[in-house]
């Protein structure tokens, strides 16, 4: 939560002329392709309900009002007292699968129905005895949602959520069709 000492340093003028100079600067920025990098990575990490946080945490950040309470997981350069903790946790990151498959399930329930994905995928891992890291990205919409699961997990999740109720609706998850899929039947 901000305290007073934040709240005392925010200045709304400084932030609206901040603002429109990121919008200005969109339009012709300097380098494009690292720019589309950049976001294609924001989007991939960052779920959708939480962008607009994150991009309010990151202008307080640059304007050195808030700091994190974990700098380790913030990159930075290192010093030579941390070369090798640094080289022993790149040697952690490289023997994880880097690229594990993974499959969009439908599932019937979204935001009008108050579905909440950490809620979600808590009662997948009750269900399936997978730990909840497995599960990917939770895409909610206005009536259902997709969630990302691991291919060779998918129909295990799938037969273990038959019958499920949450929050007092039913709950129907199963594999995703491709849009082109979907028109075809409507034909």
């Amino acid at each position: 939560m901000p305290d007073d000492t934040v709240a005392s340093k925010f200045n709304e003028k400084n932030l609206e002329a901040f603002l429109e100079g990121l919008l200005e600067e969109l339009k012709h920025p300097q380098d494009a392709k690292l720019l589309e990098e950049v976001r294609r990575a924001f989007r991939k990490k960052v779920p959708f309900h939480l962008r607009s946080y994150a991009s309010a945490l990151m202008i307080l950040r640059a304007a050195g009002i808030y700091r994190s309470k974990s700098p380790q997981k913030v990159p930075h350069e290192p010093s030579r007292h941390s070369q090798h903790a640094t080289d022993q946790a790149r040697a952690e990151v490289k023997q994880e699968p880097q690229n594990k498959a993974m499959v969009s399930l439908f599932v019937s329930m979204g935001k009008r129905q108050h579905l909440k994905p950490m809620e979600l995928k808590k009662k997948i891992a009750e269900r399936t005895g997978l730990p909840q890291d497995v599960l990917g990205r939770v895409h909610l919409l206005e009536n259902y949602s997709f969630i990302e699961v691991p291919v060779d997990e998918a129909q295990r999740i799938v037969s273990a959520m038959v019958g499920l109720e949450l929050n007092g609706r039913a709950l129907e998850i199963k594999p995703a069709k491709k849009r082109s899929e979907s028109l075809s039947e409507g034909l």
